[in-house]
Formats: structure tokens, C-alpha cells, sequence
């Protein structure tokens, strides 16, 4: 790195990095603390602030007033949106969809399915499905951070989960893909082969970036937001839930108790991303 690096854009996951993993199963306070919430709106009176989220439009919208770009369900649908900021309406403006209508309506089907198959084998994991912006089924996860017994579960759903999709009828939706961690405690499986760095070149491409223009920073604290960490310029890992211990291909880390103070310092340097910030927080040498 040189001694500062001008940041033209935050991206940012939700579930974990801008959320705090406590927060993650009560919907009630699955928000971003208020305190962070307005510095991020700050924040995007200067530069982009974007979402990259594994949770679809539904969930994030209004969850995330400060964000007019918002990658959703790993990059199968980005929106761009208008905000009336004294009525709240949001209004989507452009709409990427990673796949076609079609090949989505097919994969809705199956998907409904294996979520009522997974359900009646394990009542008490929780299934959060995850839909387009109109409305069609782009992903499930099968979710057991709520349960005591991590582990167990974490071999029997994911291996269940996988002889399911090689069988009929859901062999006959070859574009089923299973997402498995080696440390987060849920899979997921999506309509179609997805990725978050897919995402955050489709962010770029509606802000226009070039390289010329700055870097890209992005925040994340899972496995999933590996191809992005791989892509951005900048890359932080965000460490919220010390019960896991993911393998995050990112450069820096940070604390989730120090994000705020990381993200302030960055917009008081003036998004200048130099060595003494980066002295701050913790590098993550592979």
C-alpha cells in the first residue's frame, strides 16, 4: 500500500458488519445502531456508501436509508434507487438481475420446495427465504445460530441439504447452488451460482467507477464476502461473534466495537486511507 489511498466508495455486507451478530435473530433490533447509522449517512453526503448483502431488498431498503445502491441476495439482484427523504418512499430507478425472469421462476419453484423439505427435517432450524424485488424466491437459508448445538447441526443440515439437491426433483434445476461455511452456522442455497465479488462489479458499474477515480472499500465478516474482499482495493474484515472463526480473505480487520471509530477517523482524514489508519486496526496476513 502507499502512504494514502483516496476512498472513492464504501461497500459494505450487512448481517454481521454493519449489524451486530447479536442483533442478527431478533428482528425487532436487526438494525444498524443509530450512532453508526448517522455517520454513514454522513459519510454518503461525501462518497457512495453501498450495500452487498446476502438478505434481499424486502429486508435491507429501509433498513439502510444512507445507501442509494443495494446488491442484494449475493449479487442476484442490484438496485439502484431515489429516496424522498421527507416521505421515506423509495422509488427503484434501475434493476439488475444476475439471471433472466424465467430461469428465476423455475428456480422459485424448487427452491419453495426444498425449504418445506428442509423445515419438516429440521423443525428447528429457522428457513429465511429471500426474495427478488418482484417478487420471486433467489435464495434460502437454513439458519441454527439460535440453537445450542452448532456443530451437530452444521453436519447433518449441510450434508442433508446436499443429497436433497442431487435428487429428484430438484437435479432437474441444475442451477441450484449450495453455499456451505466452515464456520458461520446456517447454508444457504441460491437460484442460480452467485457470488459477492459478481456483486461489487455490478456496484462499480453503476457508479461509473474507474480506477482513476480512487478505491473501492469494502467491509465484510464472512466466508461469502471472500470475492469481494478479493476484488476491492481496500479490504476489512469485521469481527462481531468471537464464537467464530471464519477464514476471511481480507487484508485488515477491525473489531465490530471499533467500526465507528475506524469509519470516523477514515471521513475526518478526508477518505484518505493512509498508514497510520491501517496501523490502527489489525492486519490479516495469510
Amino acid at each position: 500500500m502507499g502512504n494514502q489511498e483516496k476512498v472513492f466508495a464504501i461497500i459494505s455486507d450487512y448481517d454481521g458488519t454493519l449489524c451486530p451478530a447479536k442483533d442478527i435473530r431478533d428482528n425487532n433490533r436487526n438494525r444498524i445502531p443509530k450512532e453508526l447509522e448517522s455517520l454513514l449517512s454522513e459519510i454518503s453526503k461525501h462518497i457512495p456508501v453501498c450495500i452487498l448483502s446476502s438478505k434481499d431488498y424486502g429486508f435491507l431498503h429501509d433498513k439502510v436509508p444512507f445507501s442509494n445502491i443495494i446488491s442484494c441476495i449475493m449479487g442476484l439482484e442490484t438496485l439502484v434507487v431515489d429516496r424522498d427523504k421527507t416521505s421515506r418512499v423509495v422509488d427503484i430507478k434501475n434493476r439488475h438481475l444476475m439471471l433472466d425472469e424465467d430461469r428465476l421462476r423455475i428456480g422459485d419453484n424448487a427452491l419453495n420446495q426444498l425449504a418445506d423439505d428442509v423445515a419438516a427435517r429440521f423443525p428447528q432450524v429457522a428457513v429465511e427465504r429471500k426474495f427478488t424485488s418482484e417478487g420471486l424466491l433467489g435464495g434460502i437459508t437454513f439458519d441454527w445460530r439460535h440453537l445450542r448445538d452448532w456443530k451437530e447441526h452444521s453436519r447433518s443440515v449441510g450434508k442433508y441439504v446436499k443429497e436433497m439437491l442431487s435428487k429428484e426433483p430438484y437435479c432437474f434445476s441444475p442451477r441450484l447452488f449450495l453455499k456451505k461455511y466452515s464456520s458461520h452456522p446456517f447454508v444457504d442455497v441460491y437460484a442460480s451460482k452467485c457470488n459477492k465479488g459478481v456483486g461489487l462489479d455490478c456496484i462499480a458499474v453503476e457508479l461509473g467507477f474507474h480506477k482513476t477515480m480512487g478505491k473501492i472499500l469494502y467491509l465484510g465478516d464472512s466466508e461469502n464476502d471472500n470475492p469481494a474482499f478479493i476484488k476491492a482495493d481496500i479490504s476489512v474484515g469485521v469481527l462481531s461473534d468471537y464464537r467464530l472463526n471464519p477464514d476471511l480473505r481480507c487484508k485488515y480487520m477491525v473489531d465490530y466495537s471499533q467500526l465507528y471509530d475506524f469509519l470516523n477517523h477514515l471521513k475526518n482524514d478526508d477518505f484518505i486511507f493512509s498508514k497510520q489508519l491501517a496501523a490502527s486496526i489489525k492486519s490479516n496476513l495469510h
